[in-house]
């Protein structure tokens, strides 16, 4: 197995004591967990860790200046979306804790939660020998955690209208709009609409972070009945055999339907797929609900979600 090797000298990674992160709830903090089975689109997520860092060997293992000043940087991704940003900066203090936090707008998330750390040189500091650090920027150490979120339905723009103004029928419980075009941004391609009149699914949505059992089944059908309508679209006569020619187009709902039959049907093509389902519709529909059972299983069980 290839490994890679730094460009400069680094420190030790035990200079760096970094406590979990924490997660800030409306009473208390927790430990981050690797997943979040109730994260929903509306929710924010407001996240601190302390870190400690010993300045004096950092610097000395890194063959650096006494006084060259050390940054703390946290950055955050969004899998599904690929946006990313820098939570926060903050100048190292002589080996003491310091608090580094990360607000981050649930609209903008989706996938999986990529927070990354790093200790980095906080000003250019011309070096005397080769291969030591001396640009701004240049990481001396990295710390990543990943945490899985909610699938499909929480992260869909969602809005409560009442459906027969709308033009839905008045009691249905939800309404889905689909995508028409494949290079369409996916956080704006799927829009899903609840039923005002239907309190039931209003409630449970609203609730999605801590949902009652009846609740927690009632978002379940949901998501499962919209993963099968995405999987339905994706499957389109005109749509399936281009399909993952949009997989690096990794903002276009093209690459979100890809990587969500990827997930559901890991040795099956969009081609065979789309085969069995017009050859065989009954066969198709009962390997799909297969493909929504074993993928909640393991979502429940293994801490992964869908990737849409």
């Amino acid at each position: 197995m290839s490994r890679s090797v730094p460009p400069f000298l680094l420190p030790h990674a035990d200079v760096v004591y970094a406590h979990p992160w924490q997660l800030h709830q409306e009473t208390n903090n927790i430990p981050l967990p690797a997943f979040l089975p109730d994260w929903d689109y509306n929710t924010d997520l407001h996240l601190t860790r302390e870190i400690q860092v010993d300045t004096v060997r950092a610097l000395q293992e890194a063959a650096l200046p006494d006084r060259a000043p050390l940054l703390l940087v946290v950055e955050w991704t969004a899998a599904a979306a690929q946006i990313s940003d820098r939570a926060c900066r903050i100048l190292v203090p002589d080996s003491t804790k310091v608090a580094v936090t990360a607000n981050i707008p649930g609209a903008l998330l989706g996938g999986a939660l990529i927070l990354t750390t790093r200790l980095v040189l906080g000003e250019d500091t011309p070096a005397a020998e080769p291969f030591l650090a001396q640009y701004a920027g240049d990481v001396l150490y990295e710390d990543i955690v990943h945490v899985e979120l909610q699938g499909t339905a929480g992260r869909l723009p969602t809005y409560v209208v009442d459906f027969a103004e709308a033009g839905f029928h008045p009691d249905a419980r939800w309404h889905v709009e689909l995508p028409t075009n494949l290079s369409e941004p996916a956080m704006a391609a799927v829009h899903l609409y609840l039923n005002s009149a239907d309190t039931e699914i209003v409630n449970a949505a609203m609730k999605a972070a801590a949902p009652t059992p009846v609740q927690r089944r009632l978002l379940a059908w949901l998501e499962a009945d919209l993963t099968s309508r995405l999987v339905e679209v994706a499957l389109k006569s005109e749509w399936h055999e281009t399909l993952y020619d949009y997989a690096n187009d990794v903002d276009s709902i093209g690459a979100s339907l890809a990587a969500l039959l990827s997930m559901l049907f890991p040795h099956e093509s969009p081609v065979a797929l789309a085969a069995m389902r017009d050859n065989d519709p009954g066969r198709f529909h009962s390997h799909l609900q297969g493909a929504l059972r074993r993928m909640r299983a393991h979502h429940n069980d293994d801490a992964v979600s869908p990737t849409f």
